[in-house]
């Protein structure tokens, strides 16, 4: 069941129901983490509307920003290594095959990035 994408209609009728302290602040807390109203979160538990995590949804972006990030890094990198080898041929104290392992490590780094959040992604539609 999907939940309605615009309701047109207005909302005029209202259900009451008594809570105890402890459930009361369990379903505001709730509704917070979905990013929803207190009224629309019940509404779809109620209806069986399908609900979306706001810290799921968070914790995605935050991934594929990290692995942007590390692609950005990798960028930079791969030019100080061009800049370098033109003007000098030195990698510091380090030595190709490390060179080689940092970039391969940054690659698998945005793969592993990416894999979780699709893993993230994949088990919310369930």
């Amino acid at each position: 069941m999907t939940a309605p994408k615009e309701q047109k209609q207005k909302r005029t009728y209202h259900i009451d129901s008594r809570l105890t302290p402890e459930e009361y602040h369990m379903i505001v807390s709730k509704a917070k983490s979905t990013g929803y109203t207190v009224s629309e979160y019940m509404r779809r538990v109620a209806c069986g509307y399908p609900l979306q995590s706001m810290v799921d949804q968070l914790s995605v972006n935050e991934l594929l920003q990290t692995r942007a990030d590390l692609g950005r890094q990798g960028g930079l990198f791969k030019k100080w290594l061009t800049v370098n080898e033109k003007t000098k041929p030195s990698l510091g104290s380090r030595s190709y095959q490390e060179v080689n392992n940092i970039v391969s490590k940054i690659l698998g780094d945005q793969e592993r990035l990416l894999n979780i959040a699709e893993q993230i992604i994949k088990a919310k539609r369930i």
